[in-house]
């Protein structure tokens, strides 16, 4: 079990510096977006000139800063997670919730990855590219596909130790302060301490 554990948080280590790495290129995408906006404002106010692609340019900085920044958002499990029902169960039982939960949400981003590696191929071979600006789609597929399997292994560590609070007390409190759970720490086991006026 000890093993197990330092192999885990090994990995949660890696996977998590991984996804702050990759979340970065979204800061990089949203000040694009600023960017790009700002500038074709100011510059239509100032002259007659429009440019031309400028949708197609904010389409493709929003992609990158929406999909980069998946697996650092689950990282810091700042996605919505319903966990009001789950604190009304047993210890166990709420555990076992959760990680069934969490593994649905697993398999459906697996699934998401699939489909964005298929597209990816699709264009790259194809070579479709966008109308105006003649951008090609596949590097941008292809950043949906790397993200979105990172947010798989980074959902897939996180349901593991879900399932190991289930017995360990300390990675139970680590769990309901990661995900804001509101349980009184009796839950978290007879070794855990109790409150004031608890026996």
């Amino acid at each position: 079990m000890e093993a197990l554990m330092k192999i885990a948080d090994v990995i949660r280590r890696l996977l998590y510096r991984s996804s702050g790495a990759l979340a970065s290129l979204s800061a990089v995408g949203y000040i694009a977006i600023i960017v790009i906006c700002v500038g074709d404002v100011i510059l239509y106010s100032l002259t007659p000139i429009v440019l031309l692609g400028i949708y197609e340019l904010i389409e493709r900085c929003m992609i990158v800063a929406v999909f980069a920044s998946l697996a650092y958002t689950q990282a810091k499990k700042a996605h919505i997670n319903m966990v009001v029902l789950v604190e009304r169960f047993p210890r166990i039982a709420g555990m076992c919730i959760l990680g069934l939960t969490s593994l649905v949400s697993v398999g459906v981003t697996t699934y998401a990855a699939h489909a964005a590696w298929l597209q990816f191929l699709r264009t790259f071979d194809s070579g479709v590219q966008t109308q105006v600006l003649a951008i090609r789609n596949w590097p941008f597929f292809l950043l949906q596909t790397i993200a979105m399997v990172l947010l798989a292994l980074v959902l897939l560590i996180d349901t593991l130790y879900i399932f190991l609070a289930t017995k360990d007390d300390k990675i139970h409190d680590e769990v309901i302060d990661d995900y804001g759970m509101q349980i009184s720490k009796k839950t978290a086991g007879p070794s855990a301490e109790l409150g004031p006026g608890e026996s």
